[in-house]
């Protein structure tokens, strides 16, 4: 009887514990993660899977940040130098706490310069830092690689830092032999971009050549998602929101985004500020419950 009671417990604990875990799933990244378009799609995805529906999820990407520490001469038109991810990396894990980081740098970390190997070295440092940190904090880490620069007219790319970030990826590619987990979405953004103008030759995946519009926003969701889901063992055959359904989704992000990186802090200037907290994490919830309805 004493055993069997034992055994009862045991099994009554372990379920409990499970019952009690909390997914807090935090994305990190440049403005390209700020803006929140491929994110929210993911996210979407994510709330798909059976006991996440109402995970906790927060994009805490930052405006021309990198994760190199460079910065050139004269950005932003000299006002202020790029800020550094590693500023502010040990808040952030600190105060969310998240279970899982998706992390996507590199478009910023090259510098907008030809490929140099002080440059790529020090990005490389600034992802294992990155990494390290996350696996410390008790977090699983997942990199992404850099998306595109200049696909839509190559002759402006005069310095091929289209291929700068092909290199950063490849070395983050490489690092899987060490048991990175990486997802490798510059090919598959390349495959995109040239589906898309095959079918459409007006198609344009980033007006300024640097930041997607709404469809290249998609295809990075879509290229992160393809590895995403079985990397974590969750159902890969889901769709996208849309419509409706992804304002709610749009609008429950941007709030928690403001809200966390007002309350962790960074140094980047001209960055919208947001709620308090408490009370950003309470309209989250109220969109995600009205999100779940639809």
């Amino acid at each position: 009887m004493p055993r069997l009671f034992l055994a009862f417990l045991m099994l009554f604990t372990a379920r409990a514990s499970a019952d009690k875990f909390e997914a807090r799933i935090l994305f990190l990244g440049d403005s390209i993660t700020y803006g929140g378009n491929w994110t929210v799609y993911v996210e979407s995805a994510i709330r798909a899977q059976k006991g996440l529906s109402r995970a906790t999820i927060v994009n805490m990407g930052l405006s021309s940040e990198t994760t190199s520490g460079l910065s050139e001469p004269g950005h932003a038109g000299g006002s202020f130098p790029r800020p550094d991810l590693h500023e502010r990396l040990g808040r952030v894990l600190a105060q969310y706490k998240p279970t899982l980081v998706v992390a996507c740098y590199g478009i910023n970390d090259g510098i907008y310069q030809p490929l140099d190997a002080v440059r790529q070295l020090a990005f490389q440092d600034g992802m294992i830092r990155l990494r390290l940190a996350c696996i410390r904090s008790g977090a699983q880490v997942i990199v992404v690689t850099p998306p595109l620069y200049a696909p839509d007219d190559r002759a402006k790319d005069v310095i091929n830092y289209d291929g700068v970030m092909e290199a950063y990826g490849a070395w983050l590619v490489a690092q899987r032999s060490a048991g990175w987990q990486v997802i490798d979405i510059h090919p598959l953004l390349h495959q995109a971009v040239d589906a898309a103008k095959k079918a459409d030759p007006t198609f344009i995946y980033a007006k300024d050549n640097l930041h997607p519009g709404e469809q290249g926003h998609l295809f990075m969701a879509k290229a992160v998602w393809q590895s995403l889901a079985p990397m974590m063992k969750w159902k890969s055959d889901v769709e996208f929101a849309e419509g409706a359904k992804l304002k709610l989704l749009r609008d429950s992000s941007a709030v928690l985004r403001d809200a966390w990186l007002m309350q962790s802090g960074h140094k980047r200037p001209g960055v919208k500020g947001g709620l308090p907290l408490a009370q950003a994490e309470a309209r989250s919830v109220e969109l995600i419950s009205e999100y779940l309805k639809k």
